[in-house]
């Protein structure tokens, strides 16, 4: 009972802490120390939000680089019919090997800015790198 009720304020502390260091004010060793919760939990949800944004995006510019890739082959990049017949024989393989990277660059992305500017919106967005 007493470890459970010491765990709790332990925890309360912690969040009660972080949330009362000013924000913008210089990073100090006992700022660091009290913003880290804050900074680790907002890097774990910034990598489970862009684990499947990362997947769909890198999956639809895996598909659209693979049909473009398909029709240029067979000879007009910009062609009607090229581009449907690169887009059913060359956009799947783009989409499951750009969903396949999107994995990894979804979970760095989220990782790295949940990490440095925790649950803001860059956290859970990609913008064009």
């Amino acid at each position: 009972m007493f470890k459970k009720l010491a765990s709790s304020f332990l925890l309360a502390s912690v969040f009660v802490g972080s949330m009362v260091s000013p924000a913008s004010a210089d990073e100090t060793t006992f700022q660091k120390i009290v913003f880290l919760p804050v900074r680790m939990v907002g890097s774990g949800v910034g990598t489970v939000i862009g684990v499947p944004l990362g997947v769909v995006k890198d999956g639809n510019r895996g598909a659209i680089k693979s049909t473009k890739w398909v029709a240029g082959k067979l000879g007009n990049e910009d062609g009607k019919y090229h581009q449907m017949f690169g887009a059913i024989v060359g956009g799947p393989f783009g989409a499951l090997g750009g969903g396949t990277y999107g994995i990894a660059d979804g979970a760095w992305h989220g990782m790295k800015t949940g990490y440095e500017k925790p649950f803001s919106k860059d956290a859970f967005t990609f913008k064009d790198e």
